[in-house]
């Protein structure tokens, strides 16, 4: 398959937070430093419940007015009812902007392409070299934009096998709120050097005195092993030692998947399980 110059549309949630005290505000909700981000300035970031689990992940987005968090479709609504429930005693609102945006994934050397007027460019994020956000309105003008430059539209089925190679997590999927972000490698999205946040004890706290238990991991497939396969502890049957979450066929790199691992699961580690399935636990992103 080729990734010379291809275009695929992304499904965010956008929720909409205005009003005088909105950088304070998310500055306390979110892992990523919300001070100073500049109007068509993009940053990722994610929620977090006070626990330190995920309630989502995506981008922040500044706007001359207002901020915008672009999270996964399938979190939206629960995203909302959280952020407006702490923004109750200021001065910001939190509206669910969904319909007023459309967002597009680009493959390949993004940079080259002419950024229409209008379009917020996004960074790179796994699979992808970069991306635009635009108000809904001008959707068809973009994708005018993109069939001039000879984008192609890329394939659902064929995204997602570079999502795969790539390791990037979906919410939902492969990462839900039973996760830690640390357990995904949400990295970029977590600032060390600002204040409180709801969540950043746990945060925190991992990071200074211990390690999370699992993490996000590439898997070579053998044997019929699927989406949804566990792989059981033979020492401790109750226990996981990896679970498979997302698998694919890979022209490059054969049958794969990521999912969780155990901490002391190493790499390179063969792993068999129920009905002779197999995996051997890899790197990301697959190489």
């Amino acid at each position: 398959m080729t990734t010379r110059l291809a275009h695929r549309r992304r499904s965010f949630g956008v929720l909409a937070v205005s009003g005088a005290d909105r950088e304070a505000f998310l500055q306390g909700q979110l892992t990523q430093d919300a001070r100073g981000l500049r109007e068509g300035g993009a940053r990722r970031m994610a929620g977090l419940t006070p626990k330190g689990k995920l309630l989502y992940f995506g981008w922040l987005v500044g706007e001359r007015d207002r901020s915008l968090l672009l999270v996964p479709a399938s979190a939206t609504d629960a995203a909302r009812v959280h952020l407006a429930r702490f923004a109750v005693f200021q001065k910001v609102s939190v509206e669910d902007a969904t319909p007023a945006y459309a967002a597009w994934g680009l493959y390949g050397p993004a940079a080259e392409l002419p950024r229409p007027d209008g379009a917020v460019p996004l960074p790179a994020e796994g699979e992808m070299s970069g991306g635009w956000l635009s108000p809904a309105s001008e959707a068809g003008r973009i994708e005018a934009a993109l069939a001039a430059a000879c984008s192609r539209e890329m394939p659902e089925a064929e995204a997602e096998v570079l999502r795969v190679e790539a390791g990037r997590p979906r919410f939902g999927v492969d990462a839900d709120g039973a996760n830690l972000p640390d357990e995904i490698g949400l990295d970029d999205a977590i600032s060390t050097s600002k204040g409180c946040y709801v969540g950043q004890e746990v945060v925190a706290r991992l990071r200074t005195y211990g390690q999370v238990s699992r993490r996000l991991a590439g898997f070579r497939l053998e044997g019929g092993a699927a989406a949804g396969a566990v792989f059981p502890n033979p020492e401790k049957p109750s226990h996981e030692l990896a679970r498979i979450t997302s698998a694919a066929d890979s022209a490059r790199f054969g049958r794969i998947g990521i999912g969780m691992a155990a901490r002391d699961v190493e790499e390179g580690r063969a792993l068999s399980g129920p009905g002779g399935i197999a995996a051997r636990v890899v790197a990301l992103p697959f190489s």
